[in-house]
């Protein structure tokens, strides 16, 4: 199934549902898909940054900041 095709056959379910409730969940779901995936954006470019600007861990600090958090939790 290409994806026009999927568009029209989601547009028809939601269309055919009288669920109120569903339907908010419905969109509410969309909303944080939307959410979750400009957060990631904004992380990756902030990582890039990071990496730019020298801010970066060898793989030796990386795991003993990990063991140190770790003990202190």
């Amino acid at each position: 199934m290409g994806t026009m095709e999927m568009k029209r056959e989601i547009h028809k379910w939601i269309e055919d549902q009288n669920d109120p409730d569903l339907i908010k969940k419905i969109y509410d779901q969309l909303g944080r898909e939307d959410a979750i995936r400009e957060d990631m954006i904004a992380s990756a470019l902030r990582a890039e940054e990071d990496i730019k600007a020298g801010r970066v861990y060898t793989s030796e600090e990386f795991w003993a900041h990990i063991k140190d958090y770790v003990k202190k939790r």
